[in-house]
């Protein structure tokens, strides 16, 4: 019998393509499709949105070789651009243990006040967005983890 992997996760923030970022239409196939691969590989996390602003904060955790198989595909969606991970590292316990991707939508400020990103440009064109001030990754986790507890659902 193999070993249980040790958690693991990786935070990232993202930008969605397209003049008017993701459609509510869009948004629900995303997640649906998401909660059914994570389901499957023993994935969990949490999707924010700012539609306002067009960005993504996204926590991914469970195994390893799971989280970051997952995020190379998800790096290389047309849907976003300028994937960045904020933090990423091995975790004792899951933020989301019940939530195959749970999600919010975030306004601006809420997003960029968790996560600590100030933007200095609209459309960074290279891959660390200017601005960016990571939390230390414990407060960024408790951040992240109070701001989605009274906002997000994995429906």
């Amino acid at each position: 019998m193999l070993a249980p992997q040790p958690l693991y996760h990786i935070i990232y923030h993202s930008l969605a393509t397209g003049p008017d970022g993701m459609s509510p239409e869009a948004l629900a196939e995303l997640l649906r499709q998401a909660r059914a691969y994570n389901q499957a590989h023993r994935l969990t996390g949490l999707l924010l949105y700012a539609a306002a602003t067009k960005e993504f904060v996204q926590v991914l955790e469970g195994p390893r070789d799971e989280v970051e198989r997952i995020y190379q595909k998800i790096a290389h969606d047309q849907r976003h651009k300028h994937a960045f991970v904020l933090h990423e590292a091995a975790t004792p316990n899951r933020m989301f243990p019940d939530w195959r991707m749970g999600f919010a939508a975030a306004d601006t400020q809420d997003l960029r006040t968790t996560t600590g990103y100030f933007p200095l440009v609209d459309e960074p064109e290279h891959l660390r967005p200017p601005g960016l001030a990571v939390h230390a990754p414990e407060q960024l986790r408790r951040f992240l983890a109070d701001f989605a507890i009274s906002r997000a659902t994995d429906e």
